[in-house]
């Protein structure tokens, strides 16, 4: 991880881009939440997380049935490739992509295809042509990518999702979405069932 990292390197980075911190920390108005909610936190959770999906629905102009709580991206995905993940299962994503998705793969038998960047970003083409070469279940795309920093306009995503082999579903992960332009993130996937 960053810890181990930065021990090797001997000082820290100036900026953890790819573990979703903010070099700020969290709000004055976070802390104060956090501090007040104390008092109750030792009791168990609800275990549909009613509140908290409505309040991040609301937030994003969504349905609650369009929320998902987990524990945190490692286990949203874990979760994914339980559900859709077996031996002789393919799926593809790029060569760069997100290291711990491939790890939940290959843990439930599934076998990973990667496609290479083209200059410098995730090549859509390619993906395509890659997953309809295997038969893919399920595609892979971060929207902006991690670690380029490079992104798709909505316009092409929905022509890749227009474009997918029958049997298959993009996977999208739009966790830096915050840091593109206003024409990267796809507002309409969201109902689309053939996108996660």
């Amino acid at each position: 991880g960053p810890e181990a990292q930065e021990r090797t390197r001997g000082k820290p980075f100036l900026a953890r881009i790819g573990a979703n911190e903010c070099i700020f920390g969290p709000s004055p108005k976070a802390v104060e939440a956090m501090a007040e909610a104390g008092a109750e936190i030792w009791k168990y959770a609800d275990p549909e997380g009613y509140d908290l999906r409505h309040a991040i629905a609301a937030h994003h102009g969504v349905t609650a049935e369009n929320v998902v709580l987990g524990g945190g991206i490692d286990g949203l995905l874990g979760n994914t490739a339980r559900m859709f993940v077996e031996e002789g299962i393919h799926i593809v994503t790029s060569d760069g992509a997100y290291p711990t998705f491939n790890f939940h793969i290959a843990g439930n038998g599934g076998t990973i295809h990667k496609v290479r960047y083209r200059d410098d970003r995730e090549d859509l083409g390619a993906l395509l042509d890659k997953a309809r070469e295997v038969g893919s279940r399920l595609l892979y795309l971060s929207n902006p990518d991690n670690p380029m920093g490079t992104w798709w306009e909505a316009g092409e995503i929905a022509a890749l999702i227009a474009d997918l082999p029958e049997d298959c579903l993009l996977l999208l992960d739009e966790a830096y979405c915050e840091f593109a332009p206003e024409i990267a993130p796809v507002p309409f996937a969201i109902d689309n069932p053939r996108v996660l």
